[in-house]
């Protein structure tokens, strides 16, 4: 399936992101390719979101369909539920799939009647146990600079868009 996806101008025949020759080699043993023309070897997630990740490619596809699809967005926990998997694979996986979300609308203009809403997420910083000790966090000294803002916004064909 993520061959077919990748692939599409070849019918999922492997392509080499080098060169552009689609002779290769397949190997038996491991799921990667080796390209007959330079000799580069890569796989199904070379050069996506996905690449350097040791997740099987139905867990992939099982996170992407279930990010999609959550209506008020998915949490990295419930994420990690879903998949099976650590907190912290299912916290970096959804990072991805949101930053391939907003580079993909990068750059776009839209037009008509569009409905915006932001948000502030991220850079809590703890406050001290004993009252004494704390300190005002609305003054930028006392934050903790990780702090982002997402806005997303829908325009009238209602199809939903965030940037962070």
């Amino acid at each position: 399936m993520f061959r077919a996806i990748r692939w599409t101008a070849t019918d999922g025949e492997p392509v080499c992101p080098r060169c552009g020759c689609v002779a290769v080699y397949e190997y038996a043993s491991r799921p990667i390719f080796k390209c007959k023309g330079c000799g580069h070897q890569f796989s199904v997630t070379s050069g996506t979101i996905f690449a350097s990740r040791k997740l099987p490619m139905r867990d992939y596809l099982m996170a992407i369909a279930i990010f999609v699809n959550g209506a008020k967005g998915h949490s990295a926990l419930q994420l990690s539920r879903d998949l099976g998997c650590q907190y912290k694979t299912a916290f970096v996986l959804a990072h991805k799939l949101r930053e391939a979300m907003v580079s993909e609308h990068k750059g776009k203009v839209l037009r008509g009647h569009v409905e915006i809403d932001g948000a502030y997420f991220g850079g809590y910083v703890k406050p001290e146990n004993r009252k004494a000790d704390r300190v005002d966090r609305r003054l930028s000294e006392h934050r903790s600079g990780k702090r982002r803002c997402v806005v997303g916004w829908r325009n009238s064909s209602h199809r939903v868009r965030v940037e962070s």
